[in-house]
């Protein structure tokens, strides 16, 4: 997956053992010494995502039917330990879906076992051997829709962010402790949330209704983001905000700032926007511009909406980057991701360069 991060595989240590008996031996290696501090995060094996609104509204009703005029807090405690409860049986699920996947055999995919592109596969142990180095990972959709629920905050607000890190810090800390437990690569996901962030918001909408600023629109926002809608931040805002919370993932995230026009007659400002966010250790970084043509005529530029400036056509190519795909139109994406572009604002118009 794109967005997959690299860490420490918790199989290395068994690798390089092995390694340096095969070597003291003068025997075949049993696998490249270094690739064990490569692979985790490289490849996510499989992902398992919390729908983070959804449990928000199960902990406030929760609470609510316990408790009369709960406070913040009483929220705030119910919300994790619901989350904290979701996430063991997250672990649960995906070590059941490893060993399903693990249990085929090398035949199912010849070109990855038989050719070794499947660094670490070893022919009598199954493909389990190659497998292991992956990342199971543990991913979340709407953490800003679930904090309005339970504050009345996104985390682009102090308050909001404060428990934005709280969230952040339980998965990072049980992806940590089910690693050394269950001999598996966890890792805490920024789930990208392609088809997701429809389906889940229409299911939640179905139960719980239109609530302002949560199910008000056709999608939950990606994993960590501030909404995609928020025009009072600018792309170094944005960037410091997100970047508080990035750190926290261990199996992967992306940062995205939106663009008025392509940078290519300022490559200055481009540079300086990529360097600003490799600063902030941003692991995973993208300018989002529009990059549009004219059917007609061919004229290509960012300032083309409906009708062309050159000649007028109202045929236009929208080239535009969605979840790390590229399309001629948006209509192509679901209506979650449709909906989302619309609601898009772009964060270079409030930001001096």
């Amino acid at each position: 997956m794109c967005r997959t991060a690299n860490g420490g595989d918790i199989w290395f240590k068994n690798s390089f053992e092995k390694n340096l008996k095969a070597w003291i031996n003068d025997e075949t290696l049993y696998d490249d010494i270094i690739s064990g501090c490569q692979k985790d995060g490289r490849g996510n094996i499989c992902p398992v995502t919390i729908i983070l609104p959804t449990l928000a509204m199960e902990a406030k009703e929760y609470i609510e039917k316990k408790t009369e005029n709960p406070t913040k807090e009483e929220y705030k405690k119910a919300f994790i330990d619901l989350l904290t409860k979701k996430i063991h049986e997250a672990k649960d699920m995906l070590i059941e879906r490893f060993e399903h996947i693990a249990s085929q055999s090398a035949a199912s995919a010849k070109f990855m076992y038989g050719n070794k592109t499947m660094s670490g596969y070893v022919p009598e142990e199954g493909i389990q051997s190659a497998l292991r180095h992956g990342t199971i990972v543990i991913g979340k959709i709407g953490l800003a829709e679930a904090l309005i629920i339970l504050i009345g905050k996104d985390h682009s607000i102090k308050e909001g962010m404060e428990f934005a890190k709280e969230i952040e810090t339980l998965y990072r800390d049980l992806c940590a402790k089910f690693k050394e437990e269950y001999k598996f690569n966890f890792g805490n996901y920024n789930t990208p949330a392609e088809s997701l962030c429809h389906t889940s918001l229409k299911k939640f909408r179905d139960k719980y209704g239109i609530i302002p600023n949560v199910s008000d629109k056709e999608y939950f926002t990606n994993s960590i983001h501030i909404p995609v809608h928020n025009n009072n931040i600018n792309i170094f805002e944005k960037i410091n905000k997100e970047a508080e919370l990035t750190g926290y993932s261990s199996a992967g995230c992306i940062t995205y700032v939106e663009m008025d026009s392509s940078a290519v007659n300022n490559i200055d400002a481009m540079e300086k926007i990529v360097t600003y966010a490799m600063d902030k250790d941003i692991p995973y970084f993208a300018l989002n511009f529009d990059l549009n043509r004219c059917a007609k005529c061919n004229y290509q530029g960012g300032d083309i909406n409906d009708v062309c400036p050159k000649c007028g056509s109202q045929d236009i190519l929208e080239l535009k980057r969605v979840t790390g795909y590229l399309s001629t139109t948006k209509k192509h994406f679901n209506p979650g991701k449709i909906d989302e572009v619309d609601h898009r604002c772009k964060h270079e118009s409030k930001t001096i360069l």
